[in-house]
C-alpha cells in the first residue's frame, strides 16, 4: 500500500512519493509543508478580515480525510514526527473550519 511510484517533484528532493500522494507528486514532508502553508495563509487572511478562500478551505478539508486514512493505516512507514504533523494538520484544519463556521467574516472567492 505504501509502495512509491516516483520521486517527489520538489526541486532537489529524491524521496519517493507514496501512492496516496501520487496526485500531488510530493513526498509526505513536502506535502505537509504545502498544507501548512495553505493553512497559515487562510488563518492570516481571516485575522486580517479578508475572509476565507473557500476553494482552499475545501482543499484543506479533503486533506483531513487523507490525514485520518494515513494515520489509521498500519502499513505506512511514517515516523513519529510525521504522524505528529499529520495530527497537527488535522487539528489546525478543524479549528479553522470551526472558526469559519462561527464567524460572519465575508467570504472571498478565487478567480
Amino acid at each position: 500500500m505504501a509502495t512509491p511510484t516516483r520521486t517527489c517533484h520538489t526541486e532537489g528532493c529524491t524521496v519517493d512519493v507514496p501512492w496516496r500522494l501520487e496526485k500531488e507528486g510530493l513526498c509526505l514532508n513536502h506535502y505537509l509543508e504545502e498544507a501548512f502553508q495553505k493553512l497559515a495563509a487562510e488563518k492570516g487572511a481571516l485575522h486580517r478580515g479578508e475572509g476565507v478562500n473557500h476553494n482552499t478551505l475545501d482543499w484543506l478539508l479533503v486533506q483531513m480525510d487523507f490525514a485520518v486514512e494515513s494515520l489509521v493505516q498500519e502499513d505506512t512507514n511514517w515516523d513519529s514526527e510525521q504522524r505528529s504533523r499529520l495530527l497537527e494538520l488535522l487539528l489546525g484544519v478543524a479549528n479553522l473550519n470551526e472558526y469559519v463556521r462561527h464567524t460572519s467574516v465575508p467570504a472571498r472567492h478565487s478567480p
